[in-house]
């Protein structure tokens, strides 16, 4: 345990080096939401007060904390960094190391994660206020419930790239197939909560691991409620248990076939 505390010591230490770049993603982040809040406005122009559910306000929280997750947790430590590692075959030192690497790779993405995440919280809070004005409703109760879901949030789309990055031990290129989640959780994710969607594309959403990344906790910041917070939590817990299982079948079959090649 004192081996993976050290190293989420020195990421975070080494992470703090470079808040200085993230002022070029704050740029395209504000630009997207200035976009994006044009669009709304556009749309509720009409006369229309809500639609399924969404105010404009509501609406443009929803926008601003899920694309938070997505903007906050867009380290390269899951993707680019694992899948550097495998092809360039220094995997084969990493794996010799006095640590698990998966656990070494999700405490570096979790710490390195942490101050971008913290980051663009705050610049979303400040352009919520900017663009929407304050929470309708707001349940001061769901700051509480935020901390453990926006964490398993996070740690869930580490996960997930991790195992896309793992496919480097077979594919020539795992980036690909990263752009393609990315644009899935933007499109049923992001833009649009999950009630925007029809009935059986809504359903889906609900029991995949978007439901848990992007639309569960969005949406229990601007509508908290205990059955909610409970429906999160449980769906991120076991979307978490199968992607560990997954990664470690895959990262074991992985690393067999880099020894039976001589790696």
């Amino acid at each position: 345990m004192r081996k993976y505390l050290f190293i989420i010591k020195t990421t975070f230490i080494d992470s703090l080096q470079y808040v200085s770049s993230l002022l070029f993603r704050f740029c395209g982040f504000a630009i997207m939401m200035y976009v994006l809040t044009s669009l709304w406005r556009y749309i509720y122009s009409d006369g229309t007060g809500v639609i399924n559910g969404y105010t404009f306000s509501k609406m443009i929280w929803y926008l601003l904390l899920a694309e938070t997750i997505s903007f906050g947790s867009g380290s390269n430590v899951s993707s680019s960094e694992v899948k550097d590692t495998i092809k360039s075959g220094n995997i084969a030192y990493q794996i010799n190391k006095p640590y698990n690497y998966i656990g070494y790779v999700v405490c570096k993405y979790m710490a390195d994660t942490f101050v971008r995440f913290m980051f663009f919280l705050v610049i979303s809070i400040g352009l919520g206020f900017i663009f929407a004005g304050a929470i309708e409703g707001f349940n001061y109760m769901s700051i509480l419930a935020g901390i453990p879901v926006f964490i398993f949030a996070i740690l869930i789309v580490g996960l997930i790239k991790i195992l896309i990055s793992l496919t480097s031990f077979w594919v020539e290129d795992s980036k690909p197939f990263q752009h393609v989640y990315n644009k899935i959780v933007l499109m049923f994710g992001v833009f649009f909560p999950l009630e925007m969607f029809p009935k059986l594309v809504g359903t889906i959403i609900r029991y995949s691991p978007i439901y848990g990344i992007s639309y569960g906790p969005a949406k229990l910041i601007l509508d908290f409620s205990g059955g909610l917070f409970r429906s999160i939590l449980i769906s991120q817990l076991i979307t978490m248990i199968v992607l560990l299982l997954i990664i470690k079948t895959v990262y074991r079959r992985g690393v067999k076939k880099l020894n039976v090649n001589g790696g």
